[in-house]
């Protein structure tokens, strides 16, 4: 894949390792750099909290509980995430914010990736409005 993240820092928020390694490598690929991959919300704060993230892949269903919090924060700092999950997202999350973009799994690490690169690229335009819509719902 080509060098297309520009060193830009991707949080990884995933507790199945392999799907973490996979998308690690993915980012690193496109040039970026990775924050992570951490396996617990609790981690995926302190490193939103510690380093400056341009955005986020995670999993929700994780071993401390979801990733409720770390959706909320990303959104309060406008920073644009995927979600990828095995199991759909929890009612209150998918109520509370519909228009997320959620990829199920198995999902392909350098798609997801792109995407997430081609939401980056539209907030830094002007007149962008919203880093997380539309939202888009993938198998």
């Amino acid at each position: 894949m080509q060098e297309v993240l520009a060193n830009r820092r991707i949080l990884v928020l995933e507790d199945e390792v392999l799907i973490a390694l996979d998308l690690s490598f993915a980012i690193e690929d496109a040039g970026g750099m990775v924050a992570g991959p951490v396996d617990t919300a609790e981690g995926a704060l302190r490193l939103i909290n510690e380093k400056v993230v341009q955005g986020a892949i995670l999993d929700v269903n994780l071993v401390d509980g979801d990733s409720t919090l770390v959706v909320e924060r990303l959104i309060e700092l406008d920073k644009p995430f995927i979600i990828q999950t095995g199991l759909g997202l929890p009612a209150a999350l998918a109520a509370r914010f519909p228009d997320l973009t959620v990829h199920f799994k198995p999902s392909d690490s350098g798609l997801i990736v792109r995407q997430l690169l081609a939401m980056i690229e539209a907030q830094s335009q002007p007149n962008a409005i919203d880093c997380n819509t539309p939202g888009a719902v993938s198998s």
